[in-house]
Formats: structure tokens, C-alpha cells, sequence
């Protein structure tokens, strides 16, 4: 069988931090190979979250594909392997016989072979309209998240036209991280009206994990609503993330 798609990346770190962090959430996946790159978006196993990745085509200093293809990979495995390439490695992709080829040239070649799995769920990223948007600097979330940790297993994330705030309750408990309209470390916000909605820390503390990739990251909320956070690295990574809210009861 000819082969469908050979890619090659020379920034193994941007692989494998992009798919580290899908990790975090996924154990398996489709990836879907076209001529733009390699998007991925699935539901995690619980249905609380969904991840939307796209690793375009110009990431990779070789991209050719001959078809599109969607292709089953245990996302855990992958990961895996993709953590044993060092930084200098040039990591190739190619599919060939139904199996996924996986080669790292550096100061020496190895190479491996995984046999894809027989997935046929496809998800479609949900059509959600945010009336507030945030960009901050990713190690403010990272912060926040860490100061919720000590207090509760939920984070509440408020914003209105001069303020975001990340705050977390416990018994008689309380931090709040907050962040005023000017101040460096929130780099833009867009809010008409206050809005409130809370969250569970355990997936925010996977989704996260990304910041590895940028410097800064996007957060859209609403009132009790689903929220969405983005982590970009221009041309050649767009990861995404949907999460559930969590609807506190009276």
C-alpha cells in the first residue's frame, strides 16, 4: 500500500508538548490528516470536556499528504513514545499498511511502529457564543488555579468590564485572584456585563498543562455556561479546550 501522508517536524517539543497536553484529557483519539495539518477533536471520556487541536501544516518543514485520512491512535502510547525524542530529534509521521511510523533522527535514528485502533467517533466543536473574552498571561492561570487547589475542589471565574477574577470557597475559606483592567499580566478584556461561572479544578489543572506552549492564553465565559481556553503558538499550533460548567444547587 503507497504511503498517505509523511510529515516531518524539526521542533519535536512542539509535538510533544501539543499531544502531552491532549493527554491529560484523551486516551484516544482520531486525528484527522488533511492538507491544512492535523486537527483532533473529541470528547473526553466522561463528556465533561473537549479537546480541538490543529497542528497546521506549516509547523512542519515537510508536509506531504496525498489523501485526507483519519486515523485512530491511542493518544496515551503516543505520547509515550513522542516523550522519548530528544529535543535535537527531527520527528517524521507516516502511515503505511494501516500503521503509524514514527522515526527520530538526531545524532542517531530510531524508529517506531504502532498499529492504529479501530475508532469511528467524530465529534464537531460545539457552536457557543461568549459574551466575555480574557487573555492573560498563562502562568497567572497557572497561579490561580494553584491558590484554588488549597481551598476547594471548584474555582469560580468572574469577569465584568474592568475585572477578572478567579476565586475559590471552602467552608469558611477563601482566595481570590484578581486582576484590574491595565494590569500587564491581563493582556485584554472584552466584558459587556458581569458574568459568574464555576468550574471543576481537576480539569482545569490538565487543561493547563498546555501553557507549556504559550506565553499567553485565551478564556471565554459566560453566566453558568460552558467556557473555552486557548493556547496558540502563531502558524503552527491551535489548542483548544471546552469545559462544562460546574451548576452549583441552592
Amino acid at each position: 500500500m503507497a504511503k498517505k501522508f509523511k510529515v516531518v517536524i524539526k521542533e519535536s517539543e512542539l509535538l510533544k508538548d501539543s499531544i502531552t497536553a491532549v493527554s491529560n484529557l484523551l486516551n484516544e483519539g482520531v486525528f484527522k490528516v488533511t492538507k491544512n495539518g492535523l486537527e483532533l477533536v473529541s470528547m473526553d471520556s466522561a463528556n465533561v470536556a473537549m479537546v480541538d487541536m490543529k497542528l497546521l501544516a506549516s509547523a512542519f518543514s515537510e508536509f506531504d499528504v496525498q489523501e485526507e485520512v483519519g486515523i485512530g491512535i491511542n493518544i496515551i502510547e503516543f505520547t509515550n513514545i513522542l516523550k522519548r525524542a530528544k529535543a535535537s530529534d527531527t520527528i517524521t509521521l507516516e502511515l503505511e499498511d494501516n500503521t503509524l511510523h514514527i522515526n527520530f533522527a538526531g545524532g542517531f535514528s530510531r524508529a517506531f511502529k504502532v498499529p492504529l485502533l479501530d475508532l469511528k467517533h467524530e465529534t464537531k466543536t460545539p457552536n457557543l457564543e461568549f459574551p466575555v473574552e480574557v487573555q492573560l498571561r498563562s502562568g497567572i492561570l497557572e497561579d490561580g488555579i494553584s491558590d484554588a487547589e488549597l481551598i476547594s475542589d471548584a474555582v469560580i471565574l468572574e469577569a465584568d468590564p474592568d475585572n477578572f477574577t478567579m476565586r475559590s470557597e471552602g467552608d469558611s475559606r477563601r482566595t481570590e485572584l484578581k486582576l484590574e483592567k491595565g494590569n500587564d499580566s491581563l493582556v485584554n478584556l472584552t466584558a459587556k456585563d458581569h458574568v459568574k461561572s464555576t468550574f471543576p479544578l481537576d480539569y482545569l489543572r490538565k487543561m493547563s498543562k498546555a501553557a507549556k506552549l504559550a506565553d499567553t492564553v485565551n478564556i471565554k465565559i459566560g453566566n453558568d455556561y460552558p467556557m473555552r481556553m486557548d493556547f496558540t503558538v502563531v502558524d503552527k499550533v491551535q489548542l483548544g479546550f471546552v469545559l462544562a460548567p460546574r451548576i452549583e444547587s441552592e
